[in-house]
């Protein structure tokens, strides 16, 4: 996974319109926002699936206590810089999911992973340790807050192209960006997207594709590996409508 994001971290924001850079992403999202309308500020976030920053820093600036953690190298630069240019304390570093115990002392109110991430623990039991690292860096009463693309819509409509509904324009470039899948006819077989970029400078226009590629899941296996996990659904915002969504656990053993 690490790196397949090795250039992609550079231009990985153009995906998302500034709503999401200022406000953040899929902590927006139905269940997560009820989580974190009821925390208290100075609470501890982990986000585990920093990517660029984009959730971490919004909730630095909410008043979260946050640090960060990816498990690419090139995400981890992209964050460490957003960091530096909004004056956020926001420790960041490199790391697997199934390393964080080992790797960080400190245990957390909420422990982020997010981003249609944990797809990339591809199979059950990568995901399921993957998931038990997550669960060891919540304190007691603390969460797991995991959110997915919904694999079975997406494999169902077998819509190929999937095209940014605006253009983007920041520092005088344009950009619109969207998604051409490799869908297989089994939902468990591998999918890929090539997620392109077409950047307008005046008369030029330049093209960034990044293959990317994902093993699915199901919204079941997920409930039953978070359970092989140790943790316990306590809540969701599960639409089969729509094409993504967010679970939230809480550890059932240290």
């Amino acid at each position: 996974m690490a790196d397949s994001y090795l250039t992609f971290a550079a231009d990985y924001d153009w995906l998302f319109d500034d709503d999401v850079l200022t406000d953040g992403g899929a902590i927006n999202y139905p269940a997560a926002a009820r989580l974190f309308q009821r925390a208290e500020r100075g609470q501890a976030v982990l986000d585990a699936s920093c990517g660029t920053g984009i959730n971490a820093a919004a909730l630095a600036r909410r008043g979260f206590d946050v640090w960060g953690t990816d498990g690419s190298e090139a995400m981890v630069e992209q964050a460490a810089a957003r960091f530096r240019r909004e004056q956020l304390v926001i420790p960041v570093r490199r790391c697997l999911w199934a390393d964080l115990p080992r790797t960080l002392a400190e245990r957390f109110d909420t422990v982020l992973c997010v981003g249609n991430s944990l797809v990339h623990a591809a199979g059950r039991d990568a995901m399921v340790e993957a998931l038990t690292g997550l669960r060891r860096m919540a304190r007691p009463g603390g969460h797991v807050v995991i959110d997915s693309r919904n694999w079975e819509k997406l494999n169902a409509e077998r819509r190929i192209v999937r095209v940014a509904n605006r253009v983007l324009t920041r520092h005088g470039r344009r950009c619109l960006s969207f998604y051409a899948w490799e869908i297989p006819d089994r939902l468990h077989d591998e999918h890929v997207a090539h997620i392109a970029f077409v950047f307008e400078d005046g008369a030029w226009v330049e093209t960034h594709e990044y293959p990317i590629s994902f093993r699915p899941f199901t919204v079941a296996e997920l409930r039953e590996r978070l359970e092989l996990a140790g943790l316990r659904e306590v809540d969701n915002d599960y639409d089969e409508s729509r094409d993504q969504y967010c679970l939230i656990a809480e550890a059932t053993r240290a």
